[in-house]
């Protein structure tokens, strides 16, 4: 059973201009709660003393929550923290639904042919409260899945704007400064995997159009990438999976690189490995098939941000692990000693 929403809003034209989205959307949910004013700490990231660190574990982070059994292998995720904490899972089957931070389903499947999914963000549209995850469809177009909390599973909407191709893969990131855009994505396409497209999503004309401001060569076919105050960085082979968590002006790096384990780096430190410890009823996948994190998770009780992966724990049990990250983003800062 997951929580059902209080009114149901099952279909919508897809290429309908994002006005027309707005009405619908309107008229079928009050949407989420207006945000926390920028730099207002959450209830839920009051520092609290991180773990012990003792040397036998200084180097293992806790999974400390999962989803239930899930109907079909996680294919990606798409973390939205703030205002609009929740996280979206795309299946193999290319559906898509909206979990809370407690692991809980809140909104149908929806749909098919959804490929991949990036970090979302809560966002006003002309005035209307929403939390969108960017994404790319089974014929590697951008776009958007567009939440709120009264549609009974989240909407596909196009977005307008010229791509090099075919998207392979993407990552996204709300932007530094949010009057200049809505949103951030960057992608590499089928036919040019070593180049990395950086851009933006802006309202223009009624409509959300993604617009690319720059390019960069990467050393070999890209497999994933992140979005650090508007600069996209590529990844690429052993690396399968990256994320960025911004915690109070700490970013973290985590990687994943096919082993089940991840790797983790504050700012411009080296990137260290740390395994994941199972809990007592908390099973982790031997190896992931996507990787999120945000460091505003405003709710489930992860005040140091959470650490979230998908997989397969065992035969075709699918689950969805939420990794608690607390032992380094809640970690003293070194500072340098004074020099005359």
């Amino acid at each position: 059973m997951f929580k059902r929403p209080r009114l149901s809003a099952q279909t919508f034209p897809v290429n309908a201009g994002i006005a027309g989205f707005l009405l619908f959307y309107a008229a079928s949910c009050s949407g989420p709660q207006e945000p926390a004013e920028q730099g207002e700490v959450a209830p839920q990231e009051q520092d609290a003393p991180p773990e012990s660190t003792d040397t036998a574990n200084v180097n293992m982070l806790p999974a400390v929550w999962s989803t239930r059994e899930l109907d079909s292998p996680v294919a990606s995720i798409g973390v939205a923290g703030g205002a609009g904490s929740t996280f979206a899972v795309a299946y193999d089957d290319g559906s898509v639904q909206i979990f809370d931070f407690d692991g809980e389903r809140i909104t149908e499947p929806t749909g098919e042919g959804t490929r991949a999914l990036a970090e979302g963000r809560y966002a006003m549209l002309a005035g209307t409260p929403v939390t969108i995850f960017p994404g790319i469809d089974a014929e590697g177009s951008l776009k958007v899945w567009i939440y709120g909390g009264g549609v009974a599973a989240p909407i596909q909407y196009d977005l307008q704007g010229d791509q090099a191709g075919p998207a392979a893969g993407l990552c996204a990131a709300p932007p530094a400064d949010d009057t200049d855009s809505i949103h951030r994505i960057a992608y590499w396409t089928e036919t040019e995997p070593d180049t990395l497209y950086n851009g933006a999503i802006r309202e223009a004309g009624g409509e959300l159009v993604f617009e690319v401001e720059d390019e960069q060569s990467a050393d070999g076919p890209i497999s994933a990438c992140i979005i650090s105050a508007d600069a996209a960085t590529a990844f690429t082979d052993p690396v399968d999976g990256a994320a960025s968590l911004r915690r109070l002006g700490r970013e973290t790096l985590i990687l994943s690189e096919g082993n089940g384990r991840l790797k983790l780096a504050v700012n411009e430190s080296e990137p260290a490995a740390f395994e994941i410890r199972e809990g007592i009823t908390v099973e982790v996948p031997n190896m992931f098939t996507s990787l999120a994190a945000t460091g505003d998770a405003r709710g489930g009780g992860y005040p140091g941000g959470v650490i979230i992966v998908g997989g397969t724990v065992s035969g075709d049990d699918h689950r969805v692990v939420m990794i608690d990250p607390s032992r380094i983003t809640m970690s003293p800062i070194e500072v340098p000693a004074a020099t005359e």
